[in-house]
């Protein structure tokens, strides 16, 4: 085994202070070698739990059930590590120069990718040919055979009628080949998807190759989720079954035998395949190519238009739809809104693309806020009887696992460790709990008064005071980092969102505004008005640059960037 160079500390293992072999990472995401961790699980297990040697957080096994000498490998491997390893070997073994310096994270991830896609793209584009020669080749088979049945036909008749019956081999041999043409278009026409995505997958790269070659950190920073999308798309399509293809025939359709006497030169009709009627299954989601020029949006001045309205209210409603908190899954086809109604009692899910609901759960009291977690599941949380519900949402929306907390939750979100914050009011505080609902530790209610919602800002929490209006910025062990100015304008804070920029973004309900707050606290304004047809917003959230923003008419809203 290699000893780990001060080069290589970022993919050492922290146990045996090695180049990882098989990592495999906590759920807190710190990163072990599989033997390391295993000799670890085996001196410190108890109960069926350990703890990380790193940050000592208390950890319990996927399946207890298994053999205590497979417990370190029941925990995922870190294929991103793996990856990362592996180039830089390869640096190392061709003396590359970059072997000898610190790897970013981005360029990792560009490399990765690429090669991913190269091999990808490669493949589906041979596949593709493939298919398209089969099909073309049936045709021309198909074709060749025709022409000489139509020779035959003729010859019968060439005797008797010879000058007409030229005629007619001519016109239909004309026919025949405009039509193998016009068949053999329309199956690459199949395959317009499939090309497109190969051309997509070349230009990626492309794109890769000279970021990889000339561009800085910010630049592969900045491109580095087209690689991610692209190489997910890739994978997909290769995941998914291929068709099965018949084949296609051009065939001569006889004339219909007459009771006349009079001698007639037709030989038959053209009869073309239904090349439509094939369904390529494969949907390839490339509405706007990645490589589109990207519009620069300015955060300090620009400001956000209605683009789309959902009404929320179903027919089974009792009440009209009060909707205290919005999250949104992004998909590949098109986002999923979450909603949690708290007079209806119920959590619903639309789909931004349909406007309609897919599916619906009801609560045993009313949900107030949501917050999502990995593999599609949402946290819900329910005040008044002090529990926090599990839903999985990736189809219907069920109840995976109910915990009881000490004290009625409101506000949630998900912290980056995958710990929770919770915001309760009576008595007011923020309280920081792990995956097993115990409190770890507290943000008291003198730091935070009357905390209400809450939202992640890279490290930091942001949380809304319902009295008074303020908005507070403070790390998670409760240090303050600032203090919204002017509260004077604010007149009934509700929820708050941040951006991919780390801007914030609050409901002003009682003057039916979303005010937008700069990174530090200082700079304030108005991003949405009552112009803009808003009116009595209660929550919102950021996807992909959108702002989703729910009101008290039941109705949701849809905002993008406009340039001033």
């Amino acid at each position: 085994m290699a000893t780990a160079s001060s080069t290589d500390d970022q993919i050492s293992c922290s146990l045996c202070l090695e180049i990882f072999i098989d990592p495999r990472v906590l759920p807190c995401g710190h990163t072990f070698c599989l033997t390391c961790l295993q000799n670890h699980i085996d001196a410190n297990n108890t109960d069926d739990t350990f703890v990380c040697p790193n940050c000592r957080d208390v950890v319990g096994f996927p399946d207890n059930k298994q053999p205590t000498s497979s417990w370190a490998s029941q925990f995922k491997r870190n294929l991103a590590l793996v990856d990362a390893i592996g180039l830089i070997k390869q640096f190392k073994i061709c003396g590359d120069p970059r072997a000898t310096t610190q790897q970013d994270p981005n360029r990792l991830v560009i490399e990765s990718s690429c090669e991913t896609i190269k091999k990808f793209s490669n493949f589906i584009e041979n596949q593709m040919t493939s298919d398209i020669e089969r099909l073309q080749r049936s045709v021309d088979v198909s074709a060749t055979q025709t022409a000489a049945q139509m020779q035959i036909q003729g010859g019968k008749l060439i005797a008797e009628f010879t000058t007409a019956v030229r005629a007619e081999l001519e016109k239909r041999n004309s026919e025949l080949e405009k039509c193998r043409q016009s068949v053999n278009n329309e199956i690459v026409e199949l395959f317009t998807d499939v090309n497109r995505l190969i051309e997509e997958s070349k230009e990626c790269l492309k794109l890769g190759e000279n970021l990889l070659r000339s561009a800085s950190v910010s630049d592969m920073k900045r491109h580095v989720t087209k690689f991610s999308k692209i190489q997910q798309i890739t994978a997909d399509y290769l995941a998914t079954p291929r068709p099965e293809f018949p084949d296609l025939a051009i065939t001569l359709v006889e004339p219909e035998k007459t009771g006349r006497k009079t001698f007639s030169a037709e030989i038959g009709r053209i009869s073309r395949p239904d090349v439509k009627s094939i369904k390529i299954t494969h949907t390839i989601y490339l509405q706007t190519s990645i490589f589109e020029p990207e519009v620069e949006i300015n955060r300090k001045s620009d400001r956000l238009k209605h683009e789309q309205t959902i009404n929320a209210k179903l027919e089974s409603d009792t009440e009209c739809p009060m909707l205290l908190s919005i999250l949104v899954l992004e998909g590949q086809y098109s986002n999923k809104i979450i909603v949690a109604d708290w007079d209806n009692k119920c959590v619903k899910s639309f789909s931004s693309e349909h406007k309609t609901v897919q599916s619906l759960y009801r609560t045993s009291s009313r949900p107030c806020c949501l917050a999502k977690t990995r593999d599609h599941q949402v946290l819900v949380t329910l005040p008044e009887e002090r529990k926090l519900l599990h839903l999985n949402v990736q189809d219907d929306i069920h109840l995976t696992k109910t915990e009881t907390t000490k004290k009625g939750y409101y506000g949630i979100t998900v912290l980056p460790d995958d710990n929770m914050a919770l915001a309760g009011r009576s008595p007011g505080c923020v309280d920081i709990l792990n995956q097993r609902c115990v409190v770890m530790r507290s943000i008291p209610n003198k730091v935070i008064l009357k905390p209400g919602y809450l939202t992640v800002k890279g490290d930091s929490l942001v949380v809304v005071s319902i009295i008074p209006n303020i908005v507070t910025c403070v790390s998670s062990s409760g240090q303050v980092m600032w203090v919204s100015r002017d509260s004077a304008r604010f007149h009934g804070l509700y929820d708050v969102a941040c951006d991919t920029e780390e801007f914030v973004y609050v409901c002003d309900n009682g003057r039916a505004a979303i005010v937008q707050l700069s990174r530090d606290g200082e700079g304030i304004r108005d991003v949405i008005t009552q112009k803009d047809g808003l009116k009595q917003p209660l929550s919102l959230c950021f996807a992909q640059d959108q702002l989703y923003v729910t009101q008290e008419n039941g109705e949701i809203k849809i905002f993008g960037w406009s340039q001033t």
